[in-house]
């Protein structure tokens, strides 16, 4: 049996301090996990399980019986059926290829056959973080009952640069990391997030058919958080026509034939490269707004583009994100600290972990 995992390396632990209950809660994510038979024999899956360790120790341990390895295969299985095309499994997983559904099955798995889970979010508080995810596969073979496990290393990530904030003035930040179900559930977007306002009554608005033009925050400056170099910028897509409007199917599929799935998703958009290889991603920008062109240095606060409505947009939104490479359908999210924050009563604020909190970039 041979089990691999994504991200393959090592997962990235991101730590919030609970000063008032003294604890530190560790959060990870899961992407994928495959778990393929090389034996010549049948074998029978009997029980997953995780555990979360620090220096060795097991601290909680988390445990899936056949009924749910049976769920978790099959939502691989849907999740492969929906991945039509090859950016979009790019966009979830990193890779175009990670599953071969050829070889999937459920709870039973013949030679060369395949199974797996995906989307595992993990929460633990605890006085310190831990450092380790172990997880064991319990199977029977010819009726003996075996293991096998591998050790996923958990590590905290710090930014090798210095970084403001991509907007001026107060920002309320929605679909953060501290939410599970958004962008955290795709590979780059792991620590993106959305960039909005409310209106002058207070309120959250995006309702359907509002125009662009209509929301307070159309068209502000997006800046670059530090200096360094485009690498990719695209601003030829046009803007969804309001909140909640997408442009008709027939031209998103002639863009997806044209140019692949990224400006759907990502609408206009530019990508920075900063020292010690760390990227920026600025999306969703009006069209024929860029201010940058690719090769071109630029500084720290330097205006790039508009906020704008374009790609897979419900309402005009900045999404930023910090990535380990160049591509954003490939390159692993980071978690980005900045250093011009604060919260609603002055508060230093380094790293935005939580939604619709309100923040100020002086």
């Amino acid at each position: 049996m041979k089990i691999t995992f994504l991200p393959s390396d090592y997962l990235i632990n991101v730590l919030r301090n609970l000063e008032d209950i003294q604890r530190v809660e560790s959060s990870f994510f899961l992407r994928a996990v495959k778990i393929k038979n090389h034996s010549s024999k049948k074998i029978q899956l009997i029980k997953y399980q995780f555990d979360i360790q620090r220096d060795s120790k097991i601290l909680k341990t988390i445990s899936y019986d056949k009924e749910m390895i049976k769920k978790k295969a099959e939502d691989v299985s849907g999740l492969i059926d929906a991945l039509t095309h090859p950016d979009l499994a790019k966009l979830i997983l990193g890779t175009a290829e990670f599953w071969n559904k050829e070889n999937l099955s459920i709870n039973e798995l013949e030679q060369n056959q395949e199974t797996g889970l995906r989307l595992e979010h993990f929460v633990y508080m605890d006085k310190e973080p831990v450092d380790q995810l172990t997880f064991t596969v319990f199977y029977t073979e010819n009726s003996e009952e075996k293991k096998e496990e591998i050790i996923i290393p958990l590590k905290q990530y710090t930014c090798k640069n210095h970084y403001i904030f991509p907007l001026k003035g107060a920002w309320i930040p929605v679909n953060t990391f501290d939410n599970p179900y958004q962008h955290r559930r795709m590979h780059s977007q792991e620590f993106g997030f959305d960039l909005v306002k409310v209106d002058k009554d207070m309120n959250l608005s995006t309702n359907s058919g509002k125009k662009n033009e209509m929301f307070s925050f159309y068209g502000e400056e997006v800046i670059a958080i530090a200096d360094g170099v485009v690498v990719d910028s695209f601003d030829q897509l046009p803007d969804n026509p309001a909140a909640g409007e997408l442009l008709p199917e027939e031209d998103l599929g002639k863009i997806i034939m044209e140019l692949g799935y990224l400006p759907i998703a990502a609408g206009n958009y530019v990508v920075i490269e900063h020292p010690d290889k760390e990227y920026s991603f600025y999306a969703h920008l009006i069209p024929n707004s860029l201010k940058v062109k690719n090769g071109e240095k630029i500084k720290q606060g330097q205006v790039i583009g508009l906020l704008g409505n374009s790609g897979n947009s419900t309402a005009p939104h900045l999404h930023f994100q910090l990535m380990q490479g160049p591509n954003p359908l490939t390159a692993r999210g980071l978690p980005c600290k900045f250093t011009n924050l604060t919260g609603l009563e002055g508060e230093k604020i380094k790293i935005i972990d939580k939604n619709f909190s309100i923040i100020y970039a002086n």
